[in-house]
Parts: structure tokens; C-alpha cells; sequence
């Protein structure tokens, strides 16, 4: 019995973040900081990953913060040598929303995949898609909408077709780049909220047996009141500094809410 006690109060002392966590991945960097490894210096930058053998150094006016797989994020901006130990000391507070553990999730899962030939963006593998952006069943509050997508080797054309949802309407435009850009002045866009659009490297396809993305237009106001959903979210990543732009990319790139 006593043994079993013994175990029991082990396992309750390793899912603490100390027992459990054995790396930490760099979210977001400002100055000059350096990682040490085995007798080794180098550059940190974002992506890169700290162990247990870890020494960083943070130099004067500098910032780091970086992410676990559970979702914290933990900020420096005090000069000085840390070691692994000492970077989980400074974990910022417990998230507002649930939001923020679930978008550095994502994030930890972006920045660590191994390139497999897929593209991961938002915690969603793309596959075969060539779309990016506007990324599907997201809301743009913009009068300018821009379309990006991926390329492939040895293919010169691209055909984007862009469809409205109340009027079955399709536009069709042939470019050899990687990204156009439309305005809501154009006819397709007079009638109705709801679009989708593809992209295709072949002229004539059958467009029943191709993926589409749809968005939604929105207005300003609109905007701010499906902002207000994510108040909590915002409130945390203000918390880590970021700035304002950088809090509406990750909304857009993230939730699909895009100004």
C-alpha cells in the first residue's frame, strides 16, 4: 500500500509544467539574444527550440517569449543568462480565454512540424489546395480583397475562378502570378455577402469536382462586434506585447476574422 501511495504522489508531481515540459519553442524575439549549446553560440531566432542543455543569453534591451505544447507562453525582458529551469519561472499569467492556449497550440505544432511536402498554416495541412488566403469561411471588412495562393513548379497559369453564392455568378481570370487582388466595386460583388473561389492550373475544369473557399463581406461595424467575441484573447496577447497589427494578423491568419 505504501508503494502504491508513493507512485500516486509521483505522478501527481510530473504533470506540473517543471516534470512534464522538456523544450520550449521561440515565439517572438526583440534585440539580440543568444542560445549556448554544448559550448556553442548562436543567434536565436523564431522557431528554434530550447532543451534542458539550453543556456540563453538575453542582452540589454532584448525580449523573448516562447511557447510550450500545452499552450503557455513564458516572457523575459530582463538581461541576463537563463537556464532552462529559470525560463519556466517566468511564465505569463493564467490566459484570459481559452482562445490563447488553443492558438499557441497551433502555433507550437506550426513552428516544430518537420516539412513534410505539405504547407501547415493555422494547424490545418493545406494538402493539394493551392489557396491561402482569404482562408476558407473567413470575414473580410475591406473593400479590397486579396487572393494568394500557392505555385507549382513548371506551371506558368493560373486560373482563379471566384463564384457569388446568391447569383451562381463565376468570374474567371487568367494571371501567371501568385496573387491578385479585387475591389468590392467590381459587379460580381453587388449582390449578396457570400462568396467562394478556387484555383485551378487548368483552363476548363469541372468546377463541381474542385475546392473552394468561401468569405464573407462584412462592414467596419461589423467588424468591431465580432472582434468584441475574442476581447479576452486580445486582452492576453496585449499582455505579451504585441502590437496592434500583430493582433489583427493573428485574428485574420487564425480565426478567419480579417480587416
Amino acid at each position: 500500500m505504501a508503494k502504491l501511495f508513493v507512485k500516486l504522489v509521483f505522478l501527481l508531481f510530473c504533470v506540473q509544467p517543471l516534470c512534464a515540459q522538456n523544450s520550449l519553442c521561440v515565439y517572438k524575439t526583440k534585440g539580440t539574444l543568444l542560445i549556448e549549446d554544448k559550448g556553442t553560440q548562436t543567434s536565436l531566432k523564431k522557431g528554434a527550440l530550447i532543451n534542458k542543455k539550453s543556456l540563453v543569453h538575453v542582452l540589454p534591451q532584448s525580449e523573448l517569449t516562447t511557447i510550450d505544447n500545452n499552450g503557455n507562453s513564458y516572457k523575459i525582458n530582463v538581461d541576463g543568462k537563463y537556464n532552462f529551469s529559470n525560463l519556466l519561472n517566468f511564465k505569463v499569467k493564467d490566459n484570459k480565454s481559452s482562445f490563447t492556449s488553443t492558438y499557441f497550440k497551433h502555433i507550437w505544432e506550426e513552428l516544430t512540424s518537420s516539412d513534410d511536402g505539405n504547407t501547415l498554416i493555422g494547424g490545418v495541412f493545406r494538402g493539394d489546395l493551392l489557396m491561402i488566403t482569404p482562408k476558407d469561411t473567413c470575414k473580410l471588412a475591406s473593400s479590397k480583397i486579396n487572393l494568394k495562393w500557392q505555385t507549382l513548379k513548371d506551371t506558368k497559369l493560373y486560373y482563379v475562378f471566384i463564384k457569388n453564392i446568391k447569383t451562381d455568378a463565376i468570374l474567371k481570370i487568367e494571371t501567371n502570378g501568385s496573387q491578385m487582388a479585387l475591389y468590392n466595386d467590381n459587379p460580381l460583388f453587388y449582390e449578396g455577402s457570400h462568396f467562394e473561389w478556387t484555383v485551378s492550373t487548368n483552363a476548363f475544369p469541372n468546377l463541381d469536382n474542385l475546392p473552394f473557399f468561401s468569405f464573407e463581406l462584412i462592414d467596419r461595424n461589423t467588424y468591431q462586434e465580432e472582434k468584441t467575441l475574442y476581447k479576452d484573447f486580445i486582452s492576453d496577447l496585449k499582455a505579451m506585447n504585441l502590437s496592434e497589427i500583430e493582433i489583427e494578423s493573428i485574428l485574420c491568419e487564425t480565426y478567419g476574422l480579417c480587416k
